[in-house]
């Protein structure tokens, strides 16, 4: 931490000695009501010098080191691992204060990560609006200025410190939150924040449990339980699919979440093949991030299926730190066969990083088109010879979803919300101080993405541009500005745009030969206006 404070805590009790006298005690309880108000920080020697008798008692408290998963990073620098549990008076520390958006939450012992500000935006922002849905299709079709009559109900199964339910009564404007966390050290932080919001003029109704949320969604189902919204923030590839889509109202939104990206991105074959359904993603390739988030996301698209249930994502993110993949996807009734075209592989060449979907039955051996073209040799006869060059073959990852990772309409709506709540201004940050989680788009800026990447024109896969500017690949006088690339692209009639998974990603239906010659007429432009 920037800021430490080194304290003793001292028993205000005192022996009789010879020269001894209570003024020896009251500069002790001094000492101790100065580091209890804050207003002083004591080293050991320095403590000592208040106390002249020998005879004084010093009260040593016992020290418990335990290990805190990291909790928030900010302009007051990060947060400590290591956590220090006395039997003394506790000192509340002011990291343990925060606000996100405006709302006051206090994280004590609790999980809480400054980075996923942004996740809970984009939740609160799908709530309002379902919120809005429903009052409109209730039969009262009644609202007041604090209270939803029409009912959206939310589970958030992981809840941690509890700011994201109090931010969906707050903001999200929801009727209802089930708060549940398996730790029972974080009960008194969630209840102490849900009690904040109603403090604060939340009238929805609360509740909090303390269960392991495999256990939780069970009994949520026996109990045919559901809700509008089921919210679970989970660690690493836990996969809580089917235990979630079974506490959705039909017509609800399920909000998932990994962490593990050492198997969405093919470091880790088996995991990745155990937790989602046999997938396999290349790894190394470019653009694997926007792979992972799709394997992540067609893999609760077919869990879905085999339940009855037609699942859409709404909006898909992926953040950097962690890095975190998560998906708001909307819960229906299938009517007839599942679509399973909108599930599949992309595989991409190696040689010259052209990608494109594959079809089921090249599974057994798939060539790059373009480099079959240019390396196929005929035999003496003229016949197609049988060999072809290894680097033609296609790396193949999936099966993933090859749909849009957004729905545009669904986007249109957070959009307007956010600008009506007044989201969109100093950069959309939702941190207090206003500042950026590094490595983040702005909350519109990333909304204007969603936005964009909801074309279904667009192929389920990004190049990046540093490796379209490699050697041997065409560009002849560098990698072009991705603004001026997109628009040169869109003036030749195809969809491009910049994703939101990579600052250095270019999402096009244009073939490869069409991207270079764009970047050359754009560098040529840019080198004649010099």
């Amino acid at each position: 931490r920037r800021r430490s404070t080194t304290f003793c805590l001292f028993s205000t009790e005192t022996h009789e000695s010879e020269g001894g006298s209570d003024r020896e005690g009251d500069a002790v309880a001094d000492a101790r009501r100065r580091v209890r108000a804050g207003r002083v920080g004591m080293t050991a020697a320095a403590a000592l010098s208040v106390m002249p008798s020998r005879d004084a008692k010093i009260f040593v408290p016992t020290v418990k080191a335990r290990r805190l998963p990291r909790r928030s990073v900010s302009r007051l620098g990060r947060m400590g691992d290591l956590a220090i549990e006395t039997q003394g008076d506790e000192v509340e520390d002011p990291d343990d204060f925060g606000v996100e958006r405006g709302v006051p939450f206090t994280r004590k012992r609790a999980f809480y990560r400054v980075e996923s500000a942004q996740a809970r935006d984009l939740a609160m922002l799908l709530a309002s609006v379902h919120s809005d849905e429903a009052v409109a299709a209730s039969s009262s079709s009644f609202r007041d200025a604090d209270r939803i009559s029409g009912g959206v109900s939310v589970l958030d199964a992981m809840s941690g410190c509890g700011v994201r339910c109090v931010r969906y009564l707050l903001q999200g404007e929801v009727s209802s939150v089930h708060a549940n966390d398996a730790d029972p050290n974080v009960m008194g932080t969630l209840s102490e924040n849900l009690a904040g919001a109603h403090a604060r003029g939340a009238t929805g109704v609360s509740s909090v449990t303390n269960v392991d949320a495999h256990r939780l969604l069970a009994k949520c189902y026996l109990d045919d339980a559901r809700y509008d919204i089921v919210d679970v923030d989970s660690f690493g590839s836990e996969n809580l699919v089917s235990a979630t889509m079974r506490c959705v109202k039909l017509g609800g939104y399920a909000y998932l979440t990994s962490t593990d990206a050492l198997a969405l991105c093919g470091k880790s074959p088996g995991a990745l093949s155990a937790n989602y359904g046999g997938a396999r993603v290349a790894p190394n390739t470019q653009g694997v991030n926007e792979i992972g988030l799709r394997v992540f996301v067609g893999d609760a698209v077919r869990i879905g299926a085999a339940m009855g249930l037609k699942v859409t994502p709404v909006f898909s993110l992926f953040h950097p730190h962690g890095p975190v993949f998560r998906a708001m996807l909307r819960v229906e009734a299938l009517k007839g066969d599942w679509d399973c075209g909108s599930v599949g592989h992309v595989g991409r060449c190696r040689a010259c990083g052209d990608a494109r979907v594959v079809d089921p039955g090249e599974l057994g051996g798939a060539f790059c088109h373009r480099c079959d073209a240019i390396r196929a040799f005929r035999d003496d006869d003229g016949s197609i010879g049988g060999a072809m060059d290894r680097r033609s073959c296609l790396e193949v990852s999936g099966p993933m979803w090859l749909r849009p990772l957004h729905e545009r309409s669904t986007v249109e709506k957070l959009r307007s919300k956010a600008a009506e709540k007044g989201w969109t201004g100093r950069e959309g940050a939702s941190a207090a101080d206003g500042t950026k989680a590094k490595g983040q788009m702005s909350l519109e800026a990333l909304l204007g993405s969603f936005a964009a990447e909801s074309d279904p024109r667009l192929p389920p896969f990004h190049h990046r541009t540093d490796e379209l500017g490699r050697s041997g690949r065409g560009l002849k006088r560098g990698i072009p500005a991705m603004k001026a690339w997109v628009e040169e692209l869109k003036s030749r009639g195809f969809a491009a745009c910049k994703t939101h998974v990579d600052s250095r990603g270019l999402k096009t239906n244009a073939p490869m030969e069409q991207i270079v010659d764009a970047a050359n007429a754009v560098t040529h432009a840019r080198d004649a206006a010099l």
